[in-house]
């Protein structure tokens, strides 16, 4: 069995379908959320992926879309985008929105859009973080998204307390076995990355023997750019695409 994990697609079409491309042939597709938000292509997304074996879990531009979050927490180009994403969705794509878990377990692995602690809004960033979030969940593995930035997380079971969790950049294509430690991963993000990388992100996993990877895939930017012009969507969230910011 393999499971392509994606994170924060934010309606980017062409970016999804270079991932699925990329990914090759899987059992599951495992989303951690933002399926909407910020791109131009909010049905069409969903469309695609609710056709596949598909396991998503509630994101905070998912809830801004549907009135499930308060649009005054959001900045003004995010704020626009909710309300432009609310306005091109069927009924059928609002409701699907609504009824999304905030976190659950796929497979064995726990899974949130932003932290165990904090499912839909908190960002983890730091080790320091990480480090009480490993106490909200009971499974070996945690994949989180959120940052749009790719991070592993790891418990070193037998270090002592102050060195006991490290984070790290994962290496692209490379196994991220667990072994003893416990892991959470964010496999960044499919559709607006933010570690100057303007490659999609996304990772998949190996039941069989518990490995993850992450990996990077080009796709075509100036469609998503372009699409977004028309749709009238901010212009400062379609230049951002093309430095991975």
């Amino acid at each position: 069995m393999s499971v392509l994990i994606i994170a924060d697609v934010h309606a980017n079409l062409p970016a999804l379908e270079a991932v699925l491309h990329d990914a090759g042939e899987v059992d599951e597709i495992w989303s951690l959320g933002d399926l909407v938000g910020y791109g131009p292509h909010p049905g069409e997304v969903l469309r695609l992926l609710r056709a596949k074996p598909f396991r998503t879990l509630a994101g905070n531009h998912d809830w801004g879309s549907v009135g499930k979050a308060d649009l005054s927490v959001f900045n003004a180009d995010a704020r626009a985008a909710c309300q432009w994403t609310a306005q091109a969705l069927s009924d059928d794509e609002r409701g699907f929105l609504r009824g999304l878990e905030t976190a659950d377990v796929f497979g064995g692995v726990s899974a949130a859009h932003g932290s165990p602690r904090n499912p839909v809004w908190e960002y983890l960033t730091n080790a320091r973080l990480a480090a009480i979030n490993f106490g909200y969940f009971s499974t070996q593995a945690c994949l989180v998204g959120h940052t749009h930035v790719p991070a592993v997380f790891r418990w070193r079971r037998g270090v002592g307390e102050a060195g006991a969790v490290t984070a790290a950049a994962p290496e692209l294509d490379a196994p991220i076995a667990p072994g003893d430690d416990r892991l959470i991963l964010n496999p960044g993000s499919v559709g607006q990355p933010r570690d100057g990388d303007p490659r999609a992100a996304y990772a998949r996993y190996q039941p069989g023997s518990g490995e993850f990877s992450v990996h990077r895939t080009a796709y075509d930017v100036a469609a998503t750019q372009d699409a977004m012009y028309r749709a009238g969507l901010p212009d400062r969230l379609a230049l951002r695409l093309q430095y991975g910011a």
